[in-house]
């Protein structure tokens, strides 16, 4: 998952951008409204974490501009915490509403939440075949076994898994598992679901993670 960290204040905009990428996620960080508008014609993201408080284009002017466009769910974190305030933001576009000063731990289910809402049709708990994959407790087991990934392994998986059955190509996983600051051209990916392939399979069960060569990859159930 593809995250946009919207605020001007660097250690707290640095603690939030660490945190998550230690959970897993890909971020890309902008201290701006303008810096914002650009990201977003460039790239593709699952969530925006807004600051309403930015220089410039006030992160409400913001969230209103860009919400007849982008779908995308939008958490925000400010220090005008009062119920006038979060119903402002509410009514400007946000999905969540986060008063600073906050916990980490508690942005992090909010985010997490929120991107389960955004896609209902899928289940929380993700399964192929025998494989099952707990975003939650970031937990994966194949059949009885427990299989321990890295979180970028895990982050890859889960994408994966929520396309089964569609071939996805390097382009796309990067777009969606790695962060603007990924050199595209290095064989980090290929590596990674190198080693991915090896945790999955199992003796004597069939292979679920499939290359199309030159193509990409496709995770999917076994030909019956």
């Amino acid at each position: 998952m593809r995250i946009l960290v919207v605020e001007d204040d660097r250690s707290l905009r640095e603690a939030v951008v660490d945190g998550l990428r230690d959970a897993g996620f890909a971020i890309d960080a902008v201290e701006s409204g303008e810096q914002a508008v650009q990201r977003l014609g460039a790239d593709a993201y699952d969530m925006m974490i807004l600051d309403l408080g930015l220089p410039g284009v006030d992160g409400l002017d913001l969230l209103r501009a860009i919400r007849p466009r982008e779908l995308l769910p939008v958490l925000v974190l400010t220090a005008r915490g009062s119920v006038e305030d979060r119903v402002t933001g509410l009514d400007a576009g946000a999905d969540d509403y986060l008063a600073k000063p906050f916990a980490f731990v508690e942005l992090l289910a909010r985010v997490r939440a929120l991107l389960r809402r955004g896609d209902t049709m899928v289940p929380t708990v993700l399964r192929v075949a025998d494989l099952e994959l707990d975003p939650v407790r970031f937990a994966v087991h194949r059949g009885d076994a427990v299989i321990s990934l890295t979180v970028k392994e895990f982050a890859i998986l889960e994408y994966l898994m929520r396309h089964a059955g569609e071939l996805v190509t390097r382009t796309t996983l990067l777009e969606s598992c790695w962060d603007a600051s990924y050199d595209g051209m290095s064989n980090l990916i290929d590596v990674h679901l190198s080693r991915l392939r090896r945790k999955l399979d199992r003796p004597g069960l069939p292979t679920l993670l499939h290359t199309v060569r030159g193509a990409g990859v496709i995770l999917d159930e076994p030909p019956r």
